[in-house]
């Protein structure tokens, strides 16, 4: 069995999640977007405010976007969901069907096993959810759309929960790996990533937070990989 068909499998039953990933959340920022252009469009933002008049504090009232803001949970929700879900599908199933001996004995390595995971795992986040978050802050950044556009940084952590939820990703499948009990450090995969990700919400340096993450990344992986070359099924 060769890579390209370990990929297509390991693809195909990734498939039903992405799609369901990627309606809700068109079909979520679509109702959002909906109401947030119209109160725009209608200057329902700005009807408390009467000409000639000095905005106080600062230009918050004029760039906070309340229906916009719900975006970004949704983002994370899905992203952390769809990384939960698809670890659960490929390291955590095979356990409970014991079906973990009849891929591993086939005329393939472990390494090209676990790298067709791995990579249809990202496919899966990048088909199902990068395109629409792109599209989104394409349209919500044309001059028609909005008076005073979402800053760049709206866009970047859009990026960051996407990534958090490969992290979900790999700390689940971790978990699903280890042979250990619950109750000792079978759970130390999911519980680095949630780590990881309230060290992320509580910084405010984005390059500090790329910085946690890449680490987190590169730590998480190198388990993965060890665990699963060294395991007896």
């Amino acid at each position: 069995m060769r890579f390209s068909s370990l990929l297509k499998k390991e693809l195909r039953e990734c498939l039903p999640w992405m799609l369901l990933a990627a309606i809700v959340f068109i079909a979520v920022t679509s109702v959002l977007l909906r109401i947030e252009t119209y109160n725009e469009n209608n200057d329902y933002r700005y009807s408390r405010f009467s000409p000639g008049t000095v905005i106080s504090n600062s230009h918050y009232n004029l760039t906070n976007y309340p229906t916009m803001n719900e975006i970004g949970p949704w983002l994370f929700v899905l992203s952390v969901g769809l990384g939960l879900v698809l670890g659960i599908r490929q390291f955590w199933i095979p356990n409970f069907t014991r079906t973990w001996p009849f891929l591993i004995h086939r005329s393939v390595s472990r390494i090209t096993i676990l790298a067709a995971k791995l990579t249809a795992t990202s496919m899966a986040f990048v088909i199902s959810i990068v395109p629409i978050w792109i599209g989104i802050y394409w349209y919500v950044t044309r001059p028609e759309v909005f008076t005073v556009p979402p800053p760049l940084r709206f866009f970047i952590e859009g990026w960051i929960f996407i990534i958090l939820g490969f992290v979900t990703y790999l700390g689940t499948a971790l978990s699903g790996l280890s042979t250990a009990k619950w109750y000792t450090t079978k759970i130390f995969g999911l519980a680095f990533a949630a780590v990881v990700m309230l060290t992320t919400f509580s910084q405010w340096s984005l390059v500090w937070i790329f910085t946690v993450i890449a680490v987190s990344t590169a730590i998480l992986l190198s388990q993965i990989f060890q665990t699963f070359l060294r395991r007896e099924f």
